[in-house]
């Protein structure tokens, strides 16, 4: 996976290199991931198929701050607009839920 570090510290990441599709990271809400493939839900409203699963985008954006919250999804905390503290639930600025595991209550904590 190659990264690419322009002006202002804005990394951009390829998703696909056949077809060159590159976003910003700090663009990205959620990763939602369904077995081997991911689709990568951005701040403009638009969505990205990439044929990889979360795994393989894990390592280098929790470099970025992103957190792991469920084995299909993966958030930016920057853009949590609300938390459900009842249903494990977050709302991002996007209008997208995501689910919080059981076994991810520690990070739901340090959300708060």
């Amino acid at each position: 996976m190659k990264t690419y570090i322009q002006k202002g510290n804005n990394s951009l990441l390829t998703l696909n290199h056949k077809t060159s599709k590159k976003v910003f990271v700090d663009a990205v809400v959620l990763l939602e991931g369904n077995i081997n493939y991911t689709i990568f839900h951005l701040a403009n409203g638009k969505q990205k198929l990439v044929a990889h699963s979360i795994k393989f985008f894990e390592p280098f954006l929790e470099t970025h701050g992103f957190l792991r919250i469920h084995r299909s999804y993966m958030i930016n905390p920057n853009h949590v607009k609300n938390l459900n503290q009842e249903e494990y639930k977050v709302l991002m600025n996007n209008g997208r839920e995501a689910i919080i595991s059981k076994r991810k209550k520690s990070i739901f904590k340090n959300l708060i």
